[in-house]
């Protein structure tokens, strides 16, 4: 694909209106969750997207620019500047995608329940500290929608590992994987909706003090 980049008028740096600048689309959503998020119902994601220029003939600095297709303005976006002979927009929300992350299945699991005693300085109050974890499995299917009628190719899908929730398997594998970071790239026909299954195990602990029991004061 090819486009013609041009500066905004207020910034009045036409001279480095370029054109038939060969570019592709980037898209990206990027996955990340919270023990309170990762067990919702429902959760709406946003696909973030921006333009990757190439073979520039002159620099162009950071700055506000206008892109053409057939003379028709199409979009209005910022940049911090070309490196080399490409230059990157800045990220935005695609709103010619829409996602649903959808709960499927959630698996709890036994709870395990330690005990440790508790400072000295605060012994007369509590007698125990205890410990509780427990990991559940949990599976979410998160489905992509291309609303526009052009394929779209290489959409970039990041899930990304805390110490909480961790990576378990997915349909379909992942392209990609380096933990924290597991990648899958996806292709989305026009008017068509793919999905990606994921599951999860999470973790949690709680610590409670346990009081001591109050003596009964007699009557």
């Amino acid at each position: 694909m090819k486009i013609t980049l041009d500066s905004r008028k207020s910034v009045r740096l036409n001279w480095f209106k370029q054109e038939n600048v060969p570019y592709s689309i980037m898209r990206e959503l990027e996955l990340s969750y919270t023990l309170d998020s990762i067990s919702q119902d429902l959760l709406y994601q946003t696909i973030k997207k921006h333009y990757m220029f190439s073979t520039l003939t002159q620099p162009i600095p950071e700055t506000k620019i206008i892109l053409f297709d057939e003379e028709l303005p199409r979009g209005y976006l910022s940049t911090k500047g070309s490196i080399g002979d490409k230059i990157s927009t800045e990220n935005d929300e695609d709103l010619d995608m829409k996602v649903t992350d959808r709960i499927m299945k959630l698996d709890q699991g036994e709870e395990k329940i330690t005990t440790r005693p508790v400072p000295p300085a605060e012994a007369h109050i509590y007698k125990e500290i205890q410990v509780r974890e427990r990991r559940d499995k949990i599976k979410r299917k998160i489905s992509i929608k291309n609303d526009t009628d052009k394929l779209i190719k290489e959409a970039i899908v990041t899930f990304i590992e805390t110490k909480e929730i961790t990576f378990v398997d997915s349909a379909p594998k992942v392209s990609k994987s380096a933990p924290p970071e597991y990648k899958w790239s996806i292709e989305i026909p026009a008017g068509a909706t793919v999905s990606i299954e994921l599951q999860v195990e999470t973790y949690t602990k709680t610590t409670y003090k346990i009081e001591k029991e109050k003596p009964m004061l007699a009557k």
